[in-house]
């Protein structure tokens, strides 16, 4: 299944929809990334188990983005590849990084 697919597409568009709700739901209401992104991780590697890697890579690539506007909004210094892997040293499954570039 490409992203030429409807389903694809309305995968894609569900998972973006999923990942703006929550960052706006941590918005409004604040708990720790520790707490907050493994979270995340549950519901987005839901994409991974229908089997549509390419959508769940693009779902993922989005609230990857989301992170680092996040974290920019509130250190404007921060660089993309920073905030990229200071998401991934909270999550808990095979997309994690230690904060140091090494894989766990």
């Amino acid at each position: 299944m490409d992203l030429t697919d409807d389903n694809a597409k309305l995968l894609l568009a569900l998972g973006k929809a999923q990942v703006d709700a929550m960052f706006q739901r941590q918005a409004d209401y604040a708990v720790d990334d520790s707490e907050f992104l493994p979270l995340v991780e549950v519901v987005l590697n839901a994409f991974e188990a229908v089997g549509n890697q390419e959508v769940a890579e693009q779902v993922w690539e989005y609230a990857f983005d989301a992170y680092d506007k996040d974290c920019k909004d509130a250190d404007p210094r921060s660089t993309t590849a920073e905030n990229r892997q200071l998401m991934q040293s909270y999550l808990l499954g095979k997309r994690r990084k230690e904060r140091n570039g090494r894989r766990r």
